[in-house]
Formats: C-alpha cells, sequence, structure tokens
C-alpha cells in the first residue's frame, strides 16, 4: 500500500514547510539540522533527498517503509 506523505512526515522531526515540499531531520544519520527534502511528484510519488549524501534507500529504510509504499499503483 502506497504511504501518503502525511504518514512519511508524521515519522519525521523538525518538519518544515518549503516552497517545493517540506525539510526534517533525516533518520538515517545523526542530524541537528534538517537536512532532508521531502516533495510530492507529479506523479504521486513521494520523493526523498538528504543533502548530507544518505541513500535514499537508507532513509526509507529507517522510516520503517518499503519503496513501493513510495510509488503509486502502476495501471496495467
Amino acid at each position: 500500500m502506497i504511504a501518503h506523505v502525511d504518514e512519511v512526515l508524521s515519522r519525521l522531526d523538525r518538519v518544515h514547510r518549503t516552497a517545493g515540499g517540506w525539510t526534517a531531520r533525516c533518520p538515517a544519520h545523526e542530524d541537528r539540522n534538517p537536512s532532508l527534502a521531502i516533495a510530492e511528484g507529479h506523479d504521486g510519488r513521494i520523493l526523498v533527498h538528504c543533502h548530507r549524501g544518505c541513500a535514499a534507500s537508507a532513509v526509507v529504510a529507517a522510516l520503517g517503509l518499503s519503496w513501493a509504499q513510495f510509488f503509486p499503483p502502476r495501471h496495467v
């Protein structure tokens, strides 16, 4: 099942709204200052990017979610 962006945000600390989405502390490393960018793609994907260099897979795992939950269902 796809995670809603609110579910992802609820698992993060120091979440702040930005013009393009949100920033928060990265759960994959000891993060004093929010370095994780979170956004919603036009196709419904949940996008994450750690500006300190953590792999997206490490962020997803630290959130206790799976990659599949970050993508909308595919209609074939």
